[in-house]
C-alpha cells in the first residue's frame, strides 16, 4: 500500500462496490512509455521480457500507488504478429515500417491460430507478465489486461492510409478485415478474462479525429460492441474504452459501443461529455499528457488536476481522474508525482468541492 493511501486498491474496490465509506476515490493514470525509466532501464530492455514488463507494473505501483498494474498487448501487436516489419529503437517507441497486408483484396494471410497466446510471442509475455503480477501483488491491486481495439488492429495489419482508403473503396473488403480483427481480439482477450483480470481496450486510429462520424458508426461501433459483449460473455465486468485525439462527435457512438467507462482525451471538454453522456456512462480524463504532463510545471498539472474535477465530479454516472493519453516518454518525474498528489487531495471521499477549491495548495 502506497504511504498516502489508507487502503489497498483491492480494499477500496471492495469497499466501494457496497457502499462503504473509502479513504479516497479510484485515480487512472496511463504510465506505459515512460516505466522502464524508472527501472534504470531503456524501451527495449523495459519490454524484452515477461519478467521485466512485470517489474516495471510493480516499480509503478510503488512508486505511485496507482489503483490497477496491467499488461498492455499495444497497438502493432496484431501487425507484428503476422509480420509487420518495425523499427526497434533503443529508447524510443517502435512504429510499423512494413505491414503485412499489401492489398485490402488479398486477405490470405488471416490466421486465427496465430493470435493465441501460445503462438503470439506478444501475447505469451503478456499472458506470462499477468501470471507474475496476480501471484506478487495480485493480493493489494487489481490487474488488468490492455486490449487494442478491433479496428487499430485492423491499421496495424493493412496501414492507417490504405484502411482509410478502402473505407470508401472496398467497404466490403474492410468488414471482412473487421471480421477477423474483432474475431481474433475476442479471442486472445478470453484467456485474460478467465484469469480474472479486468479489461480495457485502446482504440486509437478509430479517433474521430481521423474517421468521419458515418464511417465511425458503420466500421467502428457495431465491431467493439461484439468485442465487448463478447468479453461479459465470458467474464462479466466493467469495461473501458479509449480513443485518443477529438471525439466530441461521436461521444454517443462510444457509448454504443457497449462501454462501462470511457476515457476521454485532453482534446474533448470533460465538462460537454458529462453533460452529453454522463448519465450513461462512467467517465475518465482529462489532463492533458503533452501540454501538461510533459512541458508544464507541477504546479500546471496540479491545476489542471482540480480544472478536470470542478468540472466533472458531479458526472451522473460518475467520474475517475485520469491522464487524456499515455504518459509521453520524457515526461518529467515530477509531474507525474504531482498529478498523483493533487489527484488524491481532490478524490477524498466523500466528493466535494471543498477537496479541491480555487486553486491547488
Amino acid at each position: 500500500m502506497h504511504k498516502d493511501d489508507q487502503m489497498t486498491p483491492k480494499e477500496r474496490r471492495a469497499a466501494l462496490n457496497i457502499g462503504d465509506a473509502i479513504d479516497r476515490m479510484p485515480i487512472s493514470m496511463s504510465y506505459h512509455s515512460p516505466g522502464p525509466r524508472l527501472m534504470g532501464w531503456t524501451r527495449r530492455q523495459g519490454y524484452a521480457s515477461a519478467r521485466t514488463r512485470a517489474d516495471i507494473q510493480k516499480k509503478i505501483y510503488e512508486v505511485f500507488g496507482i489503483d490497477g498494474v496491467n499488461a498492455n498487448y499495444g497497438s502493432h501487436a496484431m501487425g507484428i504478429a503476422f509480420g509487420a516489419i518495425m523499427s526497434d529503437p533503443e529508447n524510443d517507441n517502435p512504429a510499423i515500417l512494413e505491414h503485412p497486408i499489401k492489398d485490402i483484396m488479398d486477405l490470405s494471410i488471416l490466421d486465427l491460430d496465430v493470435i493465441t497466446k501460445e503462438n503470439d510471442p506478444n501475447a505469451k509475455k503478456c499472458y506470462e507478465m499477468a501470471q507474475m503480477l496476480l501471484e506478487e501483488i495480485g493480493d493489494e491491486v487489481g490487474c488488468g489486461f490492455d486490449a487494442t481495439g478491433p479496428f487499430t488492429s485492423a491499421s496495424a495489419l493493412l496501414g492507417p492510409e490504405r484502411l482509410l482508403k478502402a473505407l470508401i473503396k472496398n467497404p466490403d473488403q474492410v468488414h471482412k478485415l473487421m471480421e477477423f480483427t474483432t474475431m481474433a481480439s475476442l479471442q486472445l482477450a478470453k484467456p485474460f478474462l478467465e484469469l480474472g483480470l479486468s479489461i480495457s481496450i485502446s482504440d486509437p486510429v478509430a479517433s474521430g479525429s481521423l474517421l468521419r462520424k458515418g464511417h465511425f458508426y458503420e466500421f467502428v461501433v457495431p465491431y467493439s460492441r461484439r468485442f465487448v459483449e463478447g468479453c461479459k460473455a465470458i467474464s462479466p465486468c466493467s469495461i473501458t474504452g479509449h480513443i485518443c485525439g477529438d471525439t466530441m462527435a461521436i461521444l454517443e457512438g462510444m457509448v454504443e459501443c457497449g462501454y462501462d467507462v470511457i476515457s476521454l482525451d485532453n482534446m474533448v471538454d470533460i465538462e460537454i461529455a458529462k453533460e452529453r453522456v454522463g448519465n450513461k456512462v462512467h467517465l475518465l480524463g482529462n489532463v492533458d499528457p503533452v501540454n501538461i504532463i510533459l512541458f508544464g510545471t507541477p504546479d500546471d498539472v496540479k491545476e489542471s488536476v482540480r480544472e478536470c474535477f470542478a468540472k466533472a465530479w458531479d458526472s451522473p454516472k460518475g467520474y475517475t481522474i485520469g491522464t487524456g493519453c499515455d504518459t509521453p516518454l520524457a515526461a518529467p518525474l515530477e509531474n507525474s508525482l504531482a498529478f498523483m498528489e493533487a489527484a488524491r487531495k481532490c478524490a477524498k471521499y466523500p466528493l466535494n468541492p471543498g477537496n479541491w477549491g480555487e486553486r491547488m495548495a
